[in-house]
């Protein structure tokens, strides 16, 4: 069965998520608010007021720890605290976990917990119409997303002890964006940088996408020699993104793999899970972006992705 056929029978995309789209007994978890209109879906406003009990909101997020709502109860748990994201899918067989608007930070650790507590577990995302276009016409990048970025650390949860002692025994595996500078950072932090085999989203979510993310990257490919090896997956398919990781590891066997995802979060998705089965011989690298307000406009494609 082919990697597409296999994301095909995972996924459902709705044009517009509806409360008739989801099963009524599952957990949901989402973002309370967020720096874009998909960040807080108009489903989840509609499914508090049928099933509260049902519905919890992260209303805050930070480094450390998130709030969240429940029925109007608000409570603080901290990202690294195991047994208190479990708590979160107490007495329920089924979580609904919308990525769209939660950091990586937030959402990875949160889809962990759900996957060893519950028996079925579906993640959500929502697609953007576009991106904000940088407002200087000499900016490096196309889009104008981030103000900053925290730096390198591990996401809560998934810390690794190290990769190998010998560098060149490894492979790096970007999932390219829009900001060029990212990937280079974090490239930078190994030394000296392994082989790398990048990734690109395409199909992407518009077709100027793909090569908008090479064009953005293009310095470093080339620095690295790097351009004829690239992988692609559909934007939009975390299952697509996981199998390319599985077939760079049997391509390069033995071979330790940092992975970098900064690409799509569905790419993130399947980096996330791959990385949690394959936790000895792999590790994901991070630089925690601050998200800038209104980075995307509209609510294009919902893509529910059942991943257990």
């Amino acid at each position: 069965m082919s990697a597409l056929h296999q994301g095909s029978l995972k996924t459902r995309t709705f044009s517009s998520l509806g409360l008739g789209d989801l099963l009524e007994h599952p957990v949901c978890i989402y973002a309370g608010a967020g720096p874009d209109e998909r960040s807080a879906l108009s489903v989840w406003k509609e499914r508090a007021a049928h099933f509260p009990e049902k519905c919890i909101a992260v209303v805050r997020e930070n480094a450390d720890e998130i709030v969240v709502c429940r029925s109007g109860a608000e409570w603080s748990v901290a990202l690294r605290d195991e047994e208190g994201l479990s708590a979160l899918f107490r007495n329920t067989s089924g979580a609904y976990v919308d990525i769209s608007g939660l950091s990586h930070h937030v959402w990875a650790p949160v889809v962990r917990s759900a996957l060893g507590v519950c028996s079925n577990v579906w993640a959500i995302y929502a697609e953007p119409l576009g991106y904000r276009v940088h407002p200087s016409p000499s900016s490096f990048t196309v889009f104008d997303l981030s103000d900053g970025f925290s730096g390198l650390s591990p996401l809560p949860g998934f810390a690794r002890l190290g990769g190998p002692e010998d560098e060149t025994q490894a492979v790096f595996v970007p999932f390219l964006g829009f900001e060029g500078m990212r990937v280079k950072s974090l490239a930078m932090s190994l030394d000296p940088i392994p082989k790398t085999i990048p990734v690109v989203g395409l199909p992407g979510y518009r077709v100027e996408f793909p090569a908008h993310a090479v064009a953005s990257n293009r310095d470093f490919l080339e620095e690295q020699r790097a351009l004829g090896e690239i992988r692609l997956a559909r934007a939009s398919c975390p299952f697509e993104a996981y199998d390319t990781l599985a077939e760079i590891q049997r391509d390069f066997p033995g071979r330790y793999m940092y992975i970098a995802p900064i690409g799509t979060k569905p790419q993130a998705l399947g980096a996330v899970l791959y990385a949690l089965g394959h936790s000895g011989s792999s590790e994901l690298m991070y630089d925690h972006p601050k998200r800038k307000q209104n980075r995307s406009r509209g609510v294009g494609r919902v893509h529910v992705y059942s991943i257990k």
